[in-house]
């Protein structure tokens, strides 16, 4: 089984490939959260995967809930990997997933980190298609290796852009203050199509008379509603609206087949 968590594509495109390599089940997490299910029974010998992104050198909050709600239902040994995407450096995500797998008793095999493109807008600028194209093609070799040794149940540790990890407390710190939705706005230029209240994995937003409205305190701050507004009608704080909008072209063109 490998499940996964994405906002806008970059971990839903490593969890499709390894399920095309490893020809294993793909699982959104923000599905079972929001469907309350959380019981899964492996089968004798499958791998068990949990690919994600790194938010403020931690765990999105989704990622969080699940693991700590989820029972996995073993049979025999299971080879178990984590792999973490971000923008720059994966800080302790890897760790804490770590930590929540023990108290499961779930422990890990294999660790890995991929550099794609940030979406967290709030301070990347991703306006540059070309830019974000070369760094996902740059990724594509790391993403390779990691399929070839998970296909192979080879373990190790294999993320070499953790950064200064211990300094990641202090950063994670902040994240929970960042998923207060009250920055989230939709302008006027918001046509009513209501691609962010399908796509939001917190189901924090409804329609009202037509337009977004964020319902709750708190998402998990994916970003996935800015990104996918056809017209870039909504912004978080002053500077999204003017770095861009990023959604991973390869999952995007897959789901408009």
């Amino acid at each position: 089984m490998i499940f996964y968590f994405s906002g806008t594509g970059n971990s839903e495109y490593v969890a499709r490939l390894l399920g095309e390599r490893t020809k294993e089940e793909v699982i959104n997490i923000a599905d079972c959260v929001n469907k309350s299910r959380y019981f899964f029974q492996l089968k004798k010998g499958e791998r068990l995967g949990f690919v994600y992104p790194v938010y403020f050198w931690g765990l999105p909050s989704i990622v969080k809930e699940f693991i700590k709600e989820t029972t996995f239902a073993k049979y025999g040994k299971h080879f178990v990997y984590s792999v973490a995407t971000c923008g720059v450096m994966t800080g302790s995500a890897d760790e804490d997933l770590s930590k929540l797998l023990k108290v499961k008793k779930v422990g890990l095999n294999a660790t890995f980190g991929i550099r794609m493109v940030d979406n967290y807008t709030v301070v990347f600028n991703v306006k540059n298609e070309e830019k974000n194209n070369n760094k996902n093609q740059k990724a594509q070799d790391t993403i390779n290796d990691m399929l070839f040794l998970v296909d192979n149940k080879i373990g190790g540790y294999y993320n070499h852009i953790r950064g200064f990890w211990p300094a990641s407390p202090i950063a994670h710190a902040s994240y929970n203050l960042t998923r207060r939705t009250v920055l989230f706005k939709a302008s006027k230029d918001c046509v009513s199509c209501g691609k962010c209240v399908k796509g939001c994995p917190s189901k924090a937003i409804t329609l009202e008379n037509g337009k977004p409205v964020w319902t709750k305190k708190k998402c998990t701050m994916c970003l996935s509603c800015l990104h996918h507004c056809p017209v870039n009608a909504i912004s978080y704080g002053p500077t999204t609206k003017h770095n861009g909008q990023y959604v991973n072209n390869e999952v995007d063109a897959s789901k408009e087949k």
